[in-house]
């Protein structure tokens, strides 16, 4: 089949008037950077394009354009330049730019981009107008239940991260078979004029490239075979009949990284920032995201959020939060009028080392020690993270997960007061009533949740490590010691050894959590303690100790129900070997040892160390 290049079709202004080049700021301005918004928004689209009961698969690649794809642009898809000087401009820089990057957004699986083509041309009956609201229409409200509001912002943010404003649309439709398939190319500039038969015409600033209609001639999408060939002369994926879905090629994509690997690795922050709960292994499977992330030809490894801190902290609180059922789940309720507005599940954890994906500190979303809510509603896309007190020992962390109620009143509610981008819950955009009662009501007992988070005081246990009873802690175990003390190793516990002044008797700092790691018999936690001898190095032996870590106390003794965590090792840092048990003969020596600890199943461990002389020993 021989191609025949796009005919290009600049709206103009109708009779009654039209929303032109400023369309962009009716939308308003995201709070998040241009990547994480153009992520968060499309994928949005995508989870709304979902048949009903199963998850769409997705594909993210970002790539450098080759020359032969980039000679099918000049010859056959932008061919025809607009006539405003700056959209020619921008749309020339990117043609004859040395190295030109696209961003690829794709889903697979999805009803795709059906119905009819043209905006003031519906057939009578007709229920599926995706083609339209996305390409056509702005602001058109997505009519999908508990769907994520309209194509507008989302339609927006791949335009802005355009060098060029421009984007290539490929889509299958899960109408109609191959024959349906469409592919159109799409262009936001300035709005301009020209003279016309004595009179001003002028132009909105939106330009269709497709096959333009004999009769009127405005650009339809270029359809069929044609589009299919096309859309592999481009390089997008293919589509087989059972491929159904849509690929957005976003012109000119500009990373704020020096290589392409960086920014994919960005993108996968970004997915699993906001998309954790549908990357979990056990997401319903209506929910669930089968994602994947590429950097010109090479596959970049996505980690399963469960694997991955802190994410494997939100997905035991997601798990609870689904199944309403977990050692601190909070129903949030209205008093008046009485009503279930959500689930918040709370859980806490020693803080794991973090495997950043972006080098880049400025630009990264994962916090070192996790202390927010993930609010969200019942379609489980994060809306917002909402910052609580951090837990005072650093050792520690913790996260929650609110999920609003799925009555529809409620969820409506909730629905209605994000703005745009859908990045925030903002009660004054509903009207007075009781939607707006119900998410201030929600919100402010989630703040004061939050704000409470690790403001309990200290509370340690007798001397004798009894503990308290056993079914005063029933449902608690797992949760983490509150406010542990100490001040960490290579610190002297109260006065004494500075300046050079030995303490009055050899002693070891506080063990301070480090890291956990993993054999083929479970989790272990290592802790670092400081020794230090005094002026007689009567130091003779370090003891060491463990407990499970509870709210308020540290645990000392248990009972069969209760994993009892055990000492492995006390070893010297300095590369020495040490010892299998939880005793070290120090023999006056004093440095820095790493105290080894055998977790158990489901629950958080805290260790203590102790020097004895020679006289106790």
């Amino acid at each position: 089949m021989t191609l025949t290049p796009l005919s290009l079709h600049s709206e103009p202004y109708g009779s009654t008037g039209n929303i032109g080049e400023n369309f962009r700021r009716l939308l308003g301005a995201p709070t998040l950077d241009p990547l994480q918004t153009v992520i968060r928004e499309a994928v949005q689209n995508i989870a709304d394009a979902s048949r009903p009961g199963v998850g769409p698969e997705i594909l993210i690649r970002l790539r450098s354009l080759p020359d032969a794809q980039r000679d099918i642009l000049r010859r056959f898809i932008l061919a025809e330049l607009p006539e405003e000087q700056g959209s020619s401009d921008m749309i020339s820089a990117f043609l004859e730019a040395e190295a030109p990057v696209v961003l690829e957004i794709c889903d697979f699986g999805t009803v795709g981009l059906g119905g009819p083509t043209r905006s003031d041309r519906i057939p009578v009956g007709t229920e599926q107008t995706n083609f339209i609201d996305f390409l056509r229409n702005i602001g058109t409200a997505r009519d999908t239940d508990q769907g994520g509001g309209t194509y507008g912002f989302g339609k927006v943010a791949l335009y802005r991260a355009s060098a060029c404003s421009t984007i290539i649309v490929d889509t299958l439709p899960d109408e109609g078979g191959l024959e349906g398939r469409r592919l159109m190319t799409c262009h936001v500039g300035r709005s301009f004029e020209k003279p016309e038969n004595g009179m001003r015409r002028r132009f909105t600033g939106r330009h269709w490239w497709g096959v333009r209609a004999p009769v009127d001639g405005v650009a339809d999408p270029l359809t069929g075979a044609a589009a299919s060939i096309l859309a592999d002369q481009l390089g997008l994926p293919e589509r087989g009949s059972d491929r159904t879905g849509t690929s957005i090629m976003i012109l000119g994509f500009e990373p704020d990284e020096d290589n392409l690997t960086a920014t994919g690795n960005r993108i996968i922050e970004t997915l699993l920032w906001n998309f954790w709960p549908r990357m979990m292994r056990d997401a319903p499977a209506k929910h669930r995201f089968g994602c994947r992330v590429m950097v010109e030809d090479r596959e970049l490894p996505i980690p399963a959020p469960e694997e991955l801190a802190p994410f494997d902290l939100l997905c035991k609180a997601m798990r609870a939060a689904r199944a309403r059922a977990g050692h601190d789940l909070r129903p949030i309720e209205s008093q008046r009028p009485q009503k279930f507005l959500g689930t918040l599940a709370i859980e806490k954890g020693l803080r794991s080392p973090r495997r950043h994906l972006t080098e880049d500190e400025d630009v990264r979303l994962v916090p070192e020690q996790l202390h927010h809510i993930a609010l969200m509603r019942p379609v489980e896309l994060v809306v917002k993270y909402l910052e609580g007190n951090p837990h005072p020992d650093a050792r520690l962390e913790w996260a929650g997960v609110f999920i609003a109620g799925d009555e529809p009143e409620v969820e409506q509610a909730f629905a209605d007061s994000e703005p745009p981008a859908h990045e925030d819950w903002i009660p004054d955009n509903l009207p007075r009533g009781n939607q707006k009662r119900y998410v201030n009501i929600a919100l402010r007992r989630l703040r004061e949740i939050a704000a409470e988070m690790g403001m309990e005081p200290i509370v340690r246990m007798p001397g004798d490590g009894a503990g308290p009873p056993l079914a005063r802690l029933a449902g608690r175990l797992g949760a983490v010691l509150e406010n542990v003390g100490g001040d960490g190793a290579g610190r002297r516990r109260g006065s004494g050894g500075s300046g050079g002044v030995r303490p009055p008797r050899a002693r070891a700092s506080r063990p301070v959590f480090q890291r956990l790691e993993a054999d083929e018999t479970g989790r272990i936690a290592v802790f670092v303690t400081e020794v230090t001898q005094d002026a007689r190095r009567s130091g003779a032996k370090l003891v060491a100790s463990a407990s499970v870590a509870i709210e308020g106390s540290a645990l000392g003794g248990a009972d069969d129900t209760i994993g009892t965590p055990d000492v492995l090792a006390v070893k010297w840092l300095d590369g020495d070997v040490g010892t299998e048990g939880k005793e070290i003969d120090l023999d006056g020596r004093e440095g820095r040892l790493e105290i080894l600890v055998r977790v158990p199943d489901d629950c958080a461990v805290t260790a203590d160390a102790d020097v004895l002389s020679e006289a106790a020993t």
